[in-house]
């Protein structure tokens, strides 16, 4: 199609994701804002999803959260194969959870926003940010409340429900054996 004829449609395609190896901040959105998790058994189900895509496509999930109707994930990938992970994750997830629910609908938004880490500063505010999310959004009074997320893990109170890689999180808040306070003092702050 013609540049000028996409003009009078209304429309313009979006570029190809040029997905690397690295760091990235993924979210991902219910679609038309409908709730991806109904209950905990939605989110338990969706968590072991999760575990076994980033065990078959070979992605490190350093933090997530789970909240209403998006969740944001940080997965460090070895080349552009997370398409390929988020299909099946987001395929399998919404048949399972229509099945269980008894819906139809299509229950993600067509594209998730990825975006690039690019230094260990921005590695820390992005997992400050995936903690404090539940708080932000009225869920929890506190990030370490929050039950949905990996916050709890990273802050040394329990022991994580699905792997977790947290050598790139270790780096980014000070690479020493009192990482896991520096991470807890910058939700406080």
């Amino acid at each position: 199609m013609h540049p000028r004829d996409r003009r009078i449609f209304g429309w313009v395609a979006r570029p190809p994701r040029e997905l690397h190896a690295g760091i990235y901040h993924l979210t991902a959105h219910g679609s038309d804002s409908r709730y991806l998790f109904l209950g905990d058994e939605d989110r338990e189900d969706f968590l072991d999803r999760l575990a076994a895509v980033c065990e078959r496509f070979e992605l490190a999930l350093l933090s997530w959260v789970l909240l209403g109707n998006h969740y944001h994930a940080l997965l460090r990938i070895p080349d552009a194969r997370l398409s390929r992970a988020l299909q099946r994750l987001h395929t399998e997830y919404s048949r399972r959870l229509n099945k269980r629910r008894n819906r139809s609908a299509h229950l993600f938004r067509a594209h998730p926003s990825t975006t690039a880490i690019e230094s260990d500063e921005h590695l820390a505010a992005a997992c400050r940010y995936l903690a404090l999310n539940p708080v932000e959004a009225g869920l929890a009074d506190d990030p370490l409340e929050w039950p949905w997320s990996s916050a709890r893990v990273h802050a040394g109170l329990e022991k994580p429900r699905i792997p977790v890689a947290e050598n790139d999180l270790r780096a980014a808040f000070g690479d020493g054996d009192h990482w896991r306070r520096e991470y807890r003092d910058s939700l406080r702050s």
